[in-house]
């Protein structure tokens, strides 16, 4: 028996035909996705089958007594009181049954089997419906969805995300006979995407769920309806089989529709050759059955893009490469391992919400100071940063204004080039700010390919993109011949392009080469990722705080400020051996000891060790001094030679440091 039946639905905004001819069933346990360009209806169809809209067309059905439970992008923006109260208030059925058991209870002694049977029944029905457990059930759904500690937490100051699952966990614990759900892994991180996917299976939910997330998709439905010429077409199988299907669908389509064109070119020649001659009964007999033919069309194809990221010439393996490091602001929030980011690497940075997978790929492209460690980069580094929430392309500027600010181009250039990211005609005179989430994205993508960097850094960068845009965007990185370094919950993503993986448990950053299906069968047979070793060269467990800024491609317009941090970026020199006591000395040089130093010549005597620190020094103030002037200059380029010059020459300070600590130990 069908749970929903919606036939030949159709629906209109004015003059604008959403979607005509849609029909489709659900029977119990059915579990299936809906897909499709972003625009295209998907959430009007699910308000429609929800019975919040009604259609112009067609006829949706609810089998009687169904309770449907309904989830937009946009909830609890009018919920009060706590998070533990507003999920609580779940489940009214059970708070409905359970009164009626408390009504009846004390009535039970008359032994009336009528009151008997109608408590008998309730109480099936209670405990069938999970009411024994629903305190459990709280506890489960709220761990579950990151939102244990939230408990006291007053709704109203939650954040966007945190009301998005809040609104999803009070779905969840109404426990509905049908679900219908509009992109509900929003704002969830890996961990309670794969709770919310075993809680859907094991509960054996009724589901119609629209969404972007492919691997969610994969792992839950059996079914998919996919929106293609204003209808639904619908196909068996997951988000990979349903792909798998229409290419296949689509290829024997266009190879048919192409056949037919060719018969059809050929029957209207012979029909204009032979229409007034001997053959021209034939010729009219020829144009009946043309007339009378049922055309096939082509499918339609995506709008074409010419997106392309070229790299930058890399002069070495590595981009960029670390100490150990810690991460954060004022406290550690990750500790990591040395790292290294090679020219053809493709990392994923994963972890909770709140992890500090941002902090950290902020802190490698050198927008934060690592609290402990350093960051180094290449001569020849040019990184490229996509930021999650793209701050910078807000306002009122226009499309193409933005795009000539990041890029120095005049107006042909940056028409031609943003015409390749599908911004055409007036279209490039739109305002920044009423772009959509995937206009946005496919205007951050133009400006970073503008960069020619060797080294991308993208923070979530399938936010706000349909499947059409996620699978052109991995097509794009699948070419770019630098190296990739990307935060994402996109496991689909991950999967397709991670050799790589770093994952961040319990703030500390592990790492892992393949990707995330390998990944997943390490951690399915048991086996835990190795911690890393996050001690220095020293062995002392402390650090030495340094920060080389990685050199990041800058619009034309920062050039002239690219300088101007540099300096106060440069590490301090060393304090001179000969003022402190010999035991502070001792302890000041073991400090210093974390870098790998550079081999030097031995010098014997604490005299001379002394000697050659104090000129050592001397250099060191005065290439401090001409940093200074260069970074006024703003000649960013010189600047970060000088100090990587000022680098090297401190780690053969630090070397000298060490070697006269140990003659010091010798002569004591």
């Amino acid at each position: 028996m069908s749970v929903l039946s919606v036939q030949a639905v159709a629906k209109r905004f004015g003059e604008r035909l959403v979607f005509s001819d849609v029909s489709f069933r659900l029977a119990h346990g059915d579990r299936v996705g809906l897909v499709g360009p972003n625009g295209v209806g998907k959430t009007t169809l699910l308000r429609v089958a929800a019975g919040f809209e009604s259609a112009d067309a067609g006829n949706v059905a609810l089998a009687r007594g169904t309770r449907v439970g309904f989830m937009e992008q946009e909830v609890l923006t009018h919920a009060t009181g706590t998070v533990e109260e507003h999920a609580r208030g779940a489940a009214a059925h059970l708070r409905e049954l359970e009164a009626e058991m408390h009504a009846l209870e004390p009535r039970l002694g008359s032994g009336d089997p009528e009151l008997l049977e109608r408590y008998s029944e309730a109480q099936h029905q209670f405990e069938h419906a999970g009411g024994y457990d629903f305190e459990a059930t709280v506890g489960r759904v709220l761990g579950g969805l990151g939102l244990d500690s939230l408990r006291d937490r007053e709704v109203a100051t939650l954040s966007g995300g945190e009301r998005t699952r809040l609104g999803l966990a009070r779905l969840l614990l109404d426990d509905p006979d049908l679900l219908l759900l509009d992109e509900p892994t929003n704002h969830l991180d890996v961990a309670a995407l794969e709770w919310l996917e075993r809680f859907l299976i094991e509960q054996d939910e009724t589901i119609l769920v629209s969404s972007h997330d492919r691997w969610f998709l994969d792992r839950v439905t059996s079914r998919t309806l996919s929106f293609e010429k204003n209808t639904v077409t619908e196909y068996r199988g997951g988000y990979s089989a349903y792909a798998r299907q229409r290419a296949e669908r689509e290829a024997a389509t266009e190879k048919a529709a192409a056949r037919q064109a060719i018969e059809i070119e050929r029957t209207e020649e012979f029909i204009r050759r032979y229409g007034a001659g001997q053959r021209s009964k034939e010729a009219r007999g020829r144009g009946k059955k043309l007339a009378r033919i049922e055309r096939i069309e082509a499918p339609e194809r995506a709008q074409q893009h010419g997106w392309r990221l070229e790299a930058a010439h890399l002069a070495g393996d590595t981009v960029v490469q670390t100490t150990p490091l810690a991460v954060g602001y004022g406290e550690p929030l990750v500790r990591t391992g040395m790292l290294r980011v090679a020219r053809d690497a493709r990392i994923a940075v994963v972890g909770p919400n709140g992890a500090g997978k941002t902090t950290l790929v902020r802190t490698l492209v050198g927008d934060l100071t690592p609290l402990e460690g350093y960051v180094q980069s290449a001569p020849t580094a040019r990184v490229a940063f996509l930021a999650q929430a793209q701050l910078e392309l807000t306002g009122d500027d226009t499309v193409i204004d933005a795009m000539k600010v990041a890029s120095g181009m005049n107006d042909a250039e940056a028409r031609d080039h943003l015409a390749r990211f599908l911004f055409r005609g007036e279209d490039v005179f739109k305002s920044v700010g009423v772009l959509s989430g995937g206009e946005r994205s496919r205007l951050a993508l133009a400006r970073l390919a503008a960069l020619h960097a060797n080294l991308l850094v993208l923070d979530e960068p399938t936010n706000h993109l349909d499947l059409l845009a996620r699978e052109q965007l991995e097509t794009v990185l699948q070419a770019f011949e630098g190296a990739l370094l990307f935060v994402s919950h996109d496991r689909y993503f991950i999967d397709k392009l991670a050799t790589e993986i770093w994952p961040i448990e319990a703030g500390v950053l592990k790492r892992f080469e393949g990707n995330w299906s390998a990944l997943q069968r390490l951690r399915s047979s048991g086996a835990e990722l190795p911690i890393p070793e996050m001690e220095t060269a020293g062995g002392t467990g402390e650090r030495v705080v340094r920060e080389t800024r990685v050199p990041r491609t800058r619009p034309a317009t920062e050039a002239a400020r690219a300088g101007k941090g540099a300096s106060s970026a440069q590490p301090r020199s060393a304090t001179r051996p000969g003022a402190p006591a010999p035991g502070d000395r001792t302890r000041d040089a073991k400090l210093r000891s974390n870098a790998k130093a550079s081999p030097l010549r031995r010098v014997s005597g604490l005299r001379a060790l002394e000697a050659r620190i104090e000129a050592m020094e001397l250099q060191l103030r005065q290439l401090s001094d001409r940093v200074s002037q260069i970074a006024q200059s703003g000649n960013y380029m010189e600047t970060r030679r000088v100090g990587e010059e000022y680098a090297s020459l401190e780690r053969d300070l630090r070397t000298l440091y060490d070697e006269w600590a140990k003659e010091s130990e010798k002569s004591e």
